[in-house]
C-alpha cells in the first residue's frame, strides 16, 4: 500500500498532529506492508491557483504553473491512501494546504454532473474510487462543536464515504512532557485505529469514540492552556 501523508502543519516535524499520524501509521504498518511518502507542505513550492482554467482547456490535466505541484499531484493521484495531517487554523486548514487542494483542479474534468441528491460536481479525470482518505487534525480548543464544522463539511463533500476522520481536541498538550502518560494513552489508541484500518478500511465505533474524547475535562484543560502562555489576562493586570 502506497500512503501519501500531507503534513500541513507549518511546524513540520514538530507538529502535534504528526505525532498522532505517525502512531496511526505504526498501527497500519504492523498489519501490512506499506510505503509512506511524507510531504511537508509548508516547505513545498506551491503557488496559488490562478483560476485560468488552462488545465481544462489548453493543457488538459496539466497546470501551467511550474512548481512542486507538478510532481505532488502525481503522488496524490497514484497513492492508495492519502492522509491529511494538520492543525485547525481559524476554523479551517493552514493556507498552504488549501493552496495544495486548490491546485488539484487538473485531476477533474470541466464538465458538470448532477447527482441524484441534486449536487453539482466536476467528474474526476482519473479513477479515484478505490482510494482511501484519512483526515487527522488537532486543535487548541477543548471542543469540536462550533470549531470544526466548516472544515469537516468541506472534506466530507470532497471525499464522501471514503473519508475517515480522527479529530483530537486539546492537541497542544502533546507538547508537554509532563503529560506524556495521558497523551501516550491517546497515541496507543491511534495505533489501534491504524491496525483496524489496515484490516478493514475503517475504524471501529469503540476506537473512534475513544479518539474523540478530550484528553482532560474542559475546565482543567482551559486552566492549563491559559497558564502555559506565562502571561496574565488583561483583567488580571492592574491599570496604572
Amino acid at each position: 500500500m502506497n500512503i501519501l501523508v500531507l503534513n500541513g502543519s507549518p511546524r513540520g516535524e514538530g507538529s502535534n498532529t504528526l505525532k498522532i499520524t505517525r502512531a496511526f501509521l505504526e498501527g497500519i504498518s504492523s498489519q501490512r506492508e506499506v510505503s509512506v511518502d511524507l510531504v511537508d507542505i509548508s516547505k513545498a513550492d506551491i503557488s496559488h491557483c490562478r483560476g485560468c482554467f488552462a488545465c481544462w482547456l489548453r493543457t488538459p490535466g496539466v497546470c501551467v504553473i511550474k512548481d512542486d505541484m507538478q510532481h505532488l499531484i502525481q503522488k496524490y493521484v497514484g497513492a492508495d491512501m492519502v492522509i491529511g495531517s494538520f492543525p485547525l487554523y481559524y476554523f479551517g486548514m493552514p493556507s498552504k494546504l488549501k493552496a495544495f487542494l486548490d491546485r488539484t483542479l487538473p485531476i477533474n474534468l470541466p464538465f458538470i454532473e448532477l447527482s441524484e441528491s441534486g449536487t453539482c460536481r466536476h467528474p474526476s479525470r482519473y479513477d479515484m474510487s478505490g482510494k482511501g482518505y484519512v483526515l487527522i487534525s488537532t486543535c487548541g480548543f477543548c471542543s469540536v462543536e462550533n470549531n470544526y464544522e466548516a472544515l469537516l463539511k468541506q472534506f466530507e463533500i470532497i471525499y464522501g464515504e471514503n473519508l475517515t476522520k480522527i479529530i483530537c481536541t486539546e492537541g497542544e498538550l502533546f507538547r508537554a512532557p509532563q503529560l506524556e502518560k495521558r497523551t501516550g494513552e491517546y497515541l496507543s489508541c491511534a495505533r489501534q485505529a491504524g491496525r483496524e484500518y489496515a484490516s478493514s478500511g475503517s475504524i471501529t465505533a469503540d476506537t473512534a469514540k475513544k479518539l474523540s474524547q478530550p484528553l482532560y475535562a474542559p475546565e482543567v484543560f482551559i486552566e492549563m492552556a491559559n497558564a502555559s502562555w506565562g502571561i496574565g489576562k488583561p483583567h488580571d493586570t492592574e491599570n496604572n
